[in-house]
């Protein structure tokens, strides 16, 4: 018996509408007296189609929270006075703000420059702030003109223009640290040069080259990791882009003093409690596709760097934090599916504290956004994971998750959505492990049934592919599988190799070799979800997004066996990507071998990409993109729309105006998306 998808009227499942209902709670930050934690609420706000952070404070002693109104980033001071915040202004600029327990009512403006900050850091006798904010470039002279003309041309020296996520040309200066005085709201200039402290161009993928700051313990200064490497005079040096070394900035007289040479990017350094060491998190530079970042720490008066690796050779999150003792550091990394959080002592043992740690932002990615803090006393607030809710604020005791012989259970402190979804029927969620024919690899993946489940009946099937491609999913609560699953669909989740949580050797099977035979992966799970029986063979389809859009389209030309596709924001011709996107310094050096004009490349470009096999493509395929995607630019999409349609195959295509990668910008799209998904499906019901 075929079991059609659920009418989307069914009042007991999950509904499109429910994402504007669901919040997710980020970025805990517990006082360092351990009595209140900060923590933001993320919610899609329908009247503005955007989403919307609010800030949230939790009394631990009597139990209530205090709304704090709109902001980000809560940073409490070491003396649990003051609470720092980010909100934007009335013009829309985003500025340093600060709250009181106790005295204030709201939050007051601190900043009001016109120029966003970002990276708010304490001095530890909390009576400075730390941030990082640009500073302009002088205006270039221009011709007179008449306001009647069309805007002028955009003129540019940068090769990196503009960066995913931030709307439009990248404006030209630089980001430089202030500090500012809390009593005399002073507020100084304490770096310059060409080079960025912080700021939109110190992002590039999983690690940020600048940003962060960590004061010293006697506050006399700062300490960063910084790529201060001077542009190159010639052509470009493609280890430029990730020369991050940890420095000292000292706060009065004295030069930026370089405290690594480290061969690789050097990333978020922190100084220990007791200002005797210094940790930060990198890897030794051999470009590769991937590298796995490693924990490492020096002593700040000099002497080469110390790893501390992974017993697995498991990656590590970039924040991380050191325990109140400065003899241990709390790191979160994923493993076959969990987010996981471990304190590593500098004898370099690990002991592992949670398996439940959260951060996927309701996307189902492991540890996407985590972030976590510790007081003084070593309670440490983070983010809890759970298959049937989006993350909670949760509250773990250091000593006691280091010394009990059982795991212990950390306290739930927030319940942000059991109104909504104590009214919902959920799918259940069951782990696989498959092996892949292409070399025998382990292949770990999950199903989520629809509510109810009846295994007496057949279903569609939909093989979702995540991103990155070095990205993994979990079991964690995520709204688009739950969505179909509410729909009658079983939904296939797999961590193909190059997924993260496996070990670099896994990771490294795709190394310049994607996409390739991780098409094999997707197909032994998808044999596997077939033989557990329940699975409307004719009605089995494949879609992926980022880089699961562009191994989705590497899939359908392989096989027949998907009655239909979606290809969301793909690559499909690398050498078009590798000079459009928004790293230009970055992807055609690392991840592939080299730029498309160097001996041999042309061929290795073309033989990796989608539009080379476009021809073998028969399945009914939906294409979408945002238009002002810089990381898979919309020319992608409409490249393989194009080529889709000249090859005779049923195809459409959806451009998202004014949205970006992941189309993060307006909730609508990402419902809309959802929506032509599922029409897309139900129009092509059978495979040939």
């Amino acid at each position: 018996m075929h079991a059609a998808p659920a009418s989307s009227s069914t009042p007991d499942v999950l509904q499109p509408g429910d994402h504007f209902a669901l919040s997710h709670a980020l970025d805990p930050q517990i006082g360092a007296d351990g009595s209140r934690i900060a923590y933001v609420r993320c919610q899609a706000d329908a009247a503005t189609d955007a989403y919307a952070s609010t800030l949230w404070v939790l009394d631990l002693a009597s139990g209530e929270a205090l709304c704090l109104g709109a902001g980000s980033a809560p940073r409490w001071s070491p003396d649990g006075r003051w609470l720092a915040l980010l909100r934007d202004d009335a013009a829309g600029c985003r500025q340093v703000w600060l709250w009181s327990p106790g005295v204030d009512a709201a939050p007051t403006a601190l900043t009001d420059a016109g120029e966003p900050a970002s990276g708010v850091a304490w001095s530890p006798d909390s009576r400075q702030l730390a941030f990082v904010r640009r500073v302009p470039e002088p205006a270039r002279a221009s011709m007179p003109r008449d306001p009647r003309w069309a805007a002028p041309g955009i003129y540019s020296e940068a090769l990196v223009r503009r960066v995913e996520g931030i709307d439009g040309e990248l404006p030209a200066g630089h980001h430089q640290v202030f500090v500012l005085d809390l009593a005399s709201r002073a507020l100084r200039q304490v770096t310059d040069g060409p080079f960025d402290h912080g700021g939109p161009r110190t992002s590039i993928t999983k690690l940020s080259v600048g940003g962060q700051i960590s004061w010293s313990p006697d506050g006399h200064s700062l300490v960063m990791a910084l790529n201060r490497t001077a542009p190159p005079a010639g052509p470009h040096d493609p280890l430029a882009a990730l020369a991050c070394d940890v420095h000292e900035i000292p706060l009065r007289a004295g030069q930026v003093r370089q405290l690594t040479r480290f061969e690789g990017p050097a990333c978020h350094a922190t100084v220990s409690p007791d200002g005797r060491w210094i940790a930060f998190v990198g890897f030794r530079n051999t470009r590769k596709a991937f590298h796995t970042n490693v924990l490492h720490v020096i002593d700040r008066q000099g002497g080469s760097a110390r790893a501390l690796p992974h017993p697995e050779g498991l990656e590590v999150q970039a924040r991380v934090r050191w325990t109140p003792d400065s003899q241990g550091l709390l790191v979160c990394f994923a493993e076959r599916g969990d987010g996981c959080l471990a304190r590593v002592g500098l004898d370099g043992r690990w002991v592992t504290l949670a398996r439940d740690v959260g951060g996927s932002v309701g996307s189902g990615y492991v540890l996407w956004d985590s972030a976590f803090s510790v007081s003084v006393a070593g309670q440490i607030a983070y983010l809890q994971a759970s298959r049937t809710r989006p993350d909670e604020v949760a509250l773990l005791g250091l000593t006691a998750a280091m010394t009990s012989r059982e795991a212990v259970a950390p306290r739930r402190l927030t319940a942000q959505n059991e109104a909504l979804l104590t009214q919902r029927r959920l799918g259940s969620v069951e782990e696989l492990w498959v092996e892949s024919s292409a070399g025998g690899e382990r292949i770990q993946a999950w199903l989520t049934r629809p509510p109810g489940f009846d295994p007496a009946r057949h279903h569609p099937l939909l093989l979702w592919v995540h991103g990155g491609p070095y990205l993994a999913w979990g079991p964690q609560f995520a709204l688009t599988p739950q969505l179909f699953a509410a729909r009658g669909y079983l939904v296939l989740m797999v961590n193909p190799r190059g997924s993260l949580g496996y070990g670099e050797a896994f990771i490294d099977l795709i190394d310049h070799a994607f996409p390739g035979d991780d098409f094999h992966d997707l197909e032994a799970a998808v044999d596997a979800a077939i033989a557990l029986g329940s699975v409307d063979t004719t009605r089995v389809y494949i879609a992926g997004e980022s880089g699961g859009g562009t191994l989705t389209s590497w899939a359908i030309s392989r096989t027949t066996r998907y009655a239909a596709a979606g290809v969301l924001y793909p690559v499909v011709d690398w050498t078009s990507m590798a000079l459009t996107v928004d790293r230009p310094d970055y992807y055609p050096w690392y991840w592939l071998p080299g730029p498309p004009w160097q001996p041999g490349m042309a061929a290795h470009y073309w033989q990796r990409s989608p539009l080379s096999r476009v021809d073998q493509v028969r399945t009914p395929t939906i294409v979408m993109c945002g238009e002002k995607d810089w990381r898979t630019p919309v020319a992608q999409a409409e490249m393989y729309f194009t080529a889709l349609k000249l090859c005779g195959v049923d195809a459409a295509l959806v451009r998202f105006p004014d949205n970006n990668h992941s189309l993060d910008w307006h909730p609508s799209h990402w419902l809309e998306l959802v929506q032509h998904l599922l029409r897309w499906f139900e129009r092509h019901p059978a495979a040939d």
